[in-house]
């Protein structure tokens, strides 16, 4: 099962590239508890940053599944810990200056707006990543992909591929597997979603030069959940708030709404329903 996603934010794709390696903590990735890089390193021959990383995330199983894993005693008999390898590249301005353009389906290289598009990508620096978890792959194995990169108007675009396998069990188990790869498709795109969220938090705290709030590391760990098959983030925790009027809209940057909706109210959290 395959799913991809995308979003745009308006900052320079270098701006991008390095809010990606110092997103960690934020508010939207309570799941995730560690990240330490284990490797990095310059080519000197094409200039390419490469870094390898290692990255514990924590999941919350639906209560059908629960039964099967080991889970953690201290998120409520929810918890799946799992270590997820992270290789990243990152490509130098110029990296593309002797590619040619793409074809199109008459197998002519591509005009407009599409050629723009090109010439711009391939000069501007792009980041390429691959993860996947290391255990619990027999159950579901997670293969994400993900490319920053620059676009005409300046901008970056944001995309994310991921595919989600399961070999739990023989061939008398096709029904399980295929929920069980439905649940983590589904997972994968509110994760996602929290992702662009965070991402958009710390964009807008270096594009203001604000630090990260004092407090920013009382959400870890997490605490353990209720029944509830995710960690509640401040979006779930503010979920209920009414509607901000147009005059809250422009008092601030997102940062400060985020900032002002949490100390409004610290402690709601929804809950999402079990599968």
């Amino acid at each position: 099962m395959t799913r991809l996603v995308s979003f745009h934010s308006p900052d320079p794709p270098a701006q991008a590239i390095q809010a990606f390696f110092v997103r960690y903590p934020n508010p939207f990735a309570r799941h995730v508890l560690s990240v330490d890089v284990l490797d990095r390193w310059i080519d000197l021959e094409t200039g390419r940053l490469h870094t390898k990383r290692l990255i514990l995330k924590r999941g919350i199983l639906p209560k059908w599944a629960a039964r099967w894993l080991p889970v953690s005693s201290s998120s409520g008999g929810r918890g799946l810990d799992a270590w997820v390898m992270e290789d990243s590249v990152v490509d130098p301005p110029g990296w593309g200056e002797w590619w040619s353009p793409p074809k199109d389906k008459a197998g002519q290289l591509v005009k407009g707006k599409e050629r723009e598009d090109w010439d711009v990508y391939r000069w501007l620096p792009r980041l390429k990543l691959v993860q996947g978890n290391l255990n619990h792959r027999k159950f579901m194995h997670v293969l994400e992909g993900g490319e920053l990169r620059g676009q005409s108007d300046g901008h970056t675009s944001h995309i994310t591929t991921v595919e989600i396998r399961s070999d739990f069990g023989g061939s008398w188990s096709k029904l399980i597997r295929d929920r069980i790869e439905a649940q983590g498709a589904g997972r994968f795109l509110k994760n996602t979603e929290r992702a662009r969220q965070g991402m958009i938090l710390i964009l807008d705290a270096m594009r203001n030069r604000q630090p990260l709030p004092a407090d920013t590391m009382e959400f870890y760990p997490p605490p353990a959940p209720s029944f509830g098959d995710h960690w509640p983030s401040p979006t779930d925790q503010n979920r209920k708030d009414s509607a901000t009027s147009p005059s809250e809209e422009s008092q601030g940057s997102y940062w400060n709404r985020w900032r002002r909706k949490e100390e409004h109210d610290h402690d709601h959290d929804d809950q999402d329903d079990d599968d």
